[in-house]
């Protein structure tokens, strides 16, 4: 079983970086599944720290729907 995957994972995060940067897409593992939105992205945003430099924007989208932006 995939640690997460695109179609089963609950919440999705963009990451909106600068003008010359790539903006990044991570999805919540598939075993927090079960756990309330914000508890996902607390976990989320703890590990982004490790994986991201600089950005403008984090956006958390579940089922389509923005639920949590942060700057």
């Amino acid at each position: 079983m995939p640690f997460y995957e695109k179609e089963k994972s609950k919440i999705r995060m963009v990451v909106l970086t600068g003008h010359k940067e790539e903006n990044k897409v991570f999805y919540s593992p598939i075993q927090e599944n079960r756990k309330p939105s914000m508890q996902i992205i607390g976990g989320m945003l703890g590990r982004l720290k490790d994986k991201i430099g600089k950005y403008n924007v984090i956006q958390f989208y579940e089922n389509n729907q923005l639920i949590h932006s942060t700057k």
